[in-house]
């Protein structure tokens, strides 16, 4: 039979904390308090916590600062990480569904009639398209019905239209440009071009 003995990790605990020394510069007391080292200051594999003793512990934590060390970038670098939770993330719906669909499978004997792989510059815009693509795709000047490769061009032609340089740097046609950019990114990340 076998039997599973319980882990008693406050005894194992009490028995580290009491041989630990408070880490204030010219303490030697008992240091019985955990306290977080600064992120910058921890290692891999080492133990990320200080200890002090009863009279220091309140004054670590009041002067104690996470971004110490740290300079603008990696405090901010750390803010937009911290956001989702330190995980790798990226953009929904950058044509990862397309790619998808006209990746999944293939059929050289047309027994699917045609579902199979698609050319990406064939495919046209269903008719359930939103309001949102439907204004992306006035600002572009064309109908639901235009194909990803008729969206590119279009969207060539309207840049060079309406960029600065070309126009001797008038101002006047700027936001007609970024609302071109804006439309065609729109439509991008949608799947459609």
């Amino acid at each position: 039979m076998i039997r599973i003995s319980r882990d008693d990790k406050k005894s194992k605990g009490a028995v580290g904390e009491a041989q630990q020394i408070c880490d204030w510069e010219g303490c030697r007391k008992h240091g019985p308090h955990p306290a977080p080292a600064a992120p910058h200051l921890q290692a891999a594999g080492e133990n990320n916590k200080r200890h002090f003793c009863s009279d220091h512990i309140a004054s670590y934590n009041k002067s104690f600062d996470f971004f110490e060390g740290m300079d603008a970038d990696d405090v901010d670098k750390y803010r937009r990480a911290a956001i989702t939770g330190h995980r790798p993330t990226w953009n929904l719906g950058s044509r990862r569904a397309h790619e998808a669909r006209a990746t999944q499978y293939e059929d050289p004997l047309e027994l699917l009639k045609g579902r199979g792989a698609q050319s990406k510059g064939s495919e046209t815009l269903t008719p359930q398209t939103s309001a949102g693509q439907r204004r992306a795709l006035d600002t572009l000047h064309l109908t639901p019905e235009a194909k990803a490769a008729d969206i590119r061009k279009q969207y060539k032609v309207l840049v060079k239209k309406y960029h600065p340089d070309t126009n001797g740097g008038n101002r006047d046609y700027e936001e007609r440009f970024q609302r071109t950019v804006q439309a065609y990114q729109y439509l991008r990340a949608s799947g459609f071009c």
